[in-house]
């Protein structure tokens, strides 16, 4: 086990960072020992028991109300987050951009401290999205960015980050589903298998879109911000690329649907419920993700679209300001509704096959009858002709005489609180282009 030889390191980090003096005080205080806790899921013979005992030994590490630790379980971000705040050793932060949770919440110190350090952003400028999952290559890069914050502060060991792309392609050709890692991710993963904080799955694949667990967090943790890391001299072994991701199309059920389907949320498609069963709804938003990204359009996830969403970001608007918008990108064939220059939700859409637009933009004027096949219409214009309504039909090509159709799941989501707080009220503006 790892005891006093660095329990002060660590409580003394984020005083370094903010005065050389007080942080060479604290590497020369004692501190008052926690007591282990002992978790009632977690054995001796488990790979991150040594993990657990010394960051439970320092606080870090903290038992249930039921005094389990749940390791298997996937860790949310806003967990990740105190996780890693609490093993930097960061003082409690306070200011921070996001909206997306209440002031006071548990987790919000630690959300603060790690943005003021550059360590995490949100899932878009304002939004933090404390309860998403973390997938593997995410908690990677994130312990890597990390592990170089804390060299700058406390150089340790005879290594450091710089990767040339030649070498990152080395190490990576230890796991076999090394296709799968996004490209923004791959010089972290390269990093972690040299320097031994990740080794892989039992069958030797890395899993970059899995969740990340309780238990490969602290195992992380521990071997990159606690111990010093150990490089490997080289060269990893080479292993055979396996496929991809098999195809998913309607029909398609299980843990990579599941996967699919958060990752399009998170990106503010709109696949549906979650459930790991691939729809109607989970194709329509594919599309869109493909209309996007200029992929083919044919709603289902094969080679290309899984390497495009491991590491994609969300659409953005083309205009900045405040208050509520709404775009329709004519050549990408998509619908954003954008709140305050940030868009939340991304529709695909079927506008006129030889419609003519013009450049100034339209405005919301809601019709107090239904009219026929418009399902739910949102009219633009005063002469109730042009609208944005629900309709069964949304090619993947401009098909309509001049609306801005979309599935009719969409507008119901749309207009499902038009009563209390509508969110496209009349005069709404829709910039179409």
């Amino acid at each position: 086990m790892v005891r006093s030889g660095r329990r002060g390191l660590i409580k003394g980090l984020a005083a370094a960072t903010a005065c050389l003096f007080l942080a060479a005080v604290a590497a020369l205080s004692t501190p008052a020992p926690v007591a282990a806790v002992t978790f009632t899921d977690v054995g001796p013979g488990d790979w991150f028991s040594e993990a657990v005992d010394v960051l439970s030994d320092e606080g870090i590490v903290q038992a249930s109300p039921d005094g389990t630790l749940r390791p298997y379980e996937a860790v949310t971000r806003a967990e990740f987050a105190v996780l890693l705040s609490r093993t930097l050793g960061l003082a409690p932060g306070g200011s921070h951009p996001f909206t997306d949770f209440p002031t006071g919440a548990w987790y919000e110190p630690e959300v603060a401290a790690l943005f003021a350090a550059g360590l995490i952003t949100g899932v878009t400028p304002t939004d933090f999205r404390p309860d998403g999952r973390v997938s593997r290559q995410q908690a990677v890069s994130f312990v890597i960015r990390a592990l170089g914050y804390r060299l700058e502060i406390q150089p340790m060991g005879d290594f450091d980050l710089e990767l040339t792309p030649a070498e990152v392609e080395s190490w990576l050709q230890r796991f076999p589903d090394r296709a799968r890692i996004a490209e923004t991710h791959r010089p972290a993963v390269a990093n972690a298998y040299r320097l031994q904080i990740v080794s892989g799955r039992a069958d030797g694949s890395f899993d970059p879109l899995g969740d990340v667990t309780r238990a490969q967090c602290i195992g992380m943790f521990y071997a990159a911000l606690y111990k010093t890391p150990a490089p490997l001299s080289g060269p990893a072994p080479v292993v055979p690329v396996n496929p991809a991701y098999p195809t998913a199309s309607v029909g398609s059920r299980g843990a990579h649907v599941q996967w699919l389907e958060q990752r399009l949320s998170d990106l503010t498609y709109r696949p549906g419920p979650v459930d790991g069963v691939f729809d109607e709804r989970t194709r329509l938003a594919v599309i869109a993700f493909q209309k996007w990204e200029g992929l083919g359009r044919d709603g289902a996830v094969g080679a290309s679209t899984w390497a495009r969403l491991a590491g994609a970001a969300g659409p953005t608007a083309s205009r900045a300001g405040s208050g509520l918008w709404i775009e329709v990108v004519l050549a990408k064939q998509v619908f954003l509704y954008v709140e305050n220059g940030v868009v939340t939700r991304t529709l695909p859409t079927s506008t006129g096959r030889s419609f003519t637009y013009r450049s100034a933009p339209y405005t919301v004027q809601r019709k107090a009858i239904a009219d026929g096949p418009r399902y739910r219409a949102l009219y633009l214009n005063p002469g109730y002709v042009l609208a944005i309504h629900g309709y069964p039909s949304v090619p993947v090509y401009p098909a309509s005489d001049g609306c801005i159709r979309l599935p009719k799941w969409d507008m119901d989501d749309l207009r499902a609180m038009d009563r209390t707080a509508p969110l496209i009220p009349d005069g709404t503006k829709v910039y179409i282009y």
